[in-house]
């Protein structure tokens, strides 16, 4: 397979990191994928640097090892096969005390989504519903749908999905798997046409179960789980001056994000009328005090772009 990768706020990236050139030393990309946005860091600003790219699914890494190796760029990277919220075991085992700069590139790749097989598209309606980023672990799409409780479905759904319908379309699958357990995407997509008002279906600026097949996928790779202390993590892993930037794509996610750098730019809770005594100071600043989208000659470029919130902390 040979991926058709488009990294997302390409040139934004580049800007943000733009202190870096001709610059030595680790930076973090959390969420490598296929390693679009280090290459560009690497070829356009410093050489020098050494990319610790870290991802949970072996085949991006694998990918990502061979595009790395065909631009003769390999001595540039350090690869770990990982989950970005275990930085802190991560940099203690390759012995990294500070790192130049990071990038989190949330949620789903394009490669993901482009390799049929996997069933996190819902175009590609004979794959089984799996949805694992990380194909070692044992819970997938079919799991949480034939084995997680009406309640617990709908939860997923009305607040990971953010999706209205939530109640019906719970109460429509734990009827449905009486008879016959979930096991391909178009299975769920019955149950979505079901479930859903044609008029609602039809009326959407968007496919009618992205809400549905986004809620599943966060429920089943733990997208959301200790996301800010991760940031907090990181950030406070952070050189002087250096910077995190993180790129999500929908609001639950850019939420987390912005509250993450709010509390990293300002941690005292002390009432505002009274002394501070908490001692907690400032560890950096918030570049970015409303997200950078995408441009309309990416978006049209790259559709995948359109929901894209870039933010930047820069630590003091």
């Amino acid at each position: 397979m040979t991926p058709m990768h488009k990294p997302v706020l390409n040139q934004e990236i580049l800007e943000a990191f733009d202190y870096l050139k001709d610059s030595n030393g680790f930076f973090i990309d959390g969420t490598l994928g296929y390693a679009g946005h280090s290459i560009a860091i690497i070829t356009k600003l410093s050489r020098n640097l050494k990319i610790l790219g870290i991802d949970k699914d072996e085949t991006a890494l694998s990918l990502s090892k061979e595009r790395v190796q065909k631009l003769g760029l390999s001595d540039n990277f350090v690869f770990v096969k990982s989950d970005f919220k275990q930085i802190k075991q991560i940099l203690q085992e390759k012995n990294i005390s500070k790192i130049k700069g990071a990038l989190l590139d949330l949620g789903v790749s394009s490669m993901q989504l482009d390799e049929r097989s996997r069933g996190f598209s819902f175009q590609a309606p004979e794959a089984n519903l799996d949805m694992r980023m990380d194909r070692t672990q044992s819970l997938n799409a079919r799991a949480v749908l034939n084995t997680y409780p009406q309640n617990k479905l709908e939860e997923i759904l009305r607040v990971f999905g953010e999706e209205k319908f939530a109640k019906k379309i719970a109460e429509k699958i734990v009827a449905a798997r009486k008879t016959k357990p979930f096991s391909t995407v178009l299975d769920l997509l019955a149950i979505l046409e079901a479930a859903i008002p044609a008029k609602e279906r039809f009326g959407r600026s968007h496919h009618f179960a992205t809400k549905t097949f986004q809620a599943l996928r966060i429920e089943v790779n733990g997208e959301l789980k200790d996301l800010e202390t991760a940031i907090l993590e990181i950030a406070n892993c952070l050189e002087p001056q250096a910077r995190l930037a993180v790129i999500s794509f929908h609001s639950i996610e850019d939420r987390i994000v912005k509250n993450a750098f709010r509390e990293l730019e300002n941690p005292c809770h002390c009432p505002p009328q009274l002394p501070c005594i908490c001692g907690k100071t400032p560890l950096g600043k918030i570049i970015t005090k409303k997200p950078i989208t995408a441009k309309e000659s990416e978006v049209g470029l790259n559709p995948r772009s359109r929901s894209a919130k870039l933010r930047i902390f820069e630590r003091i």
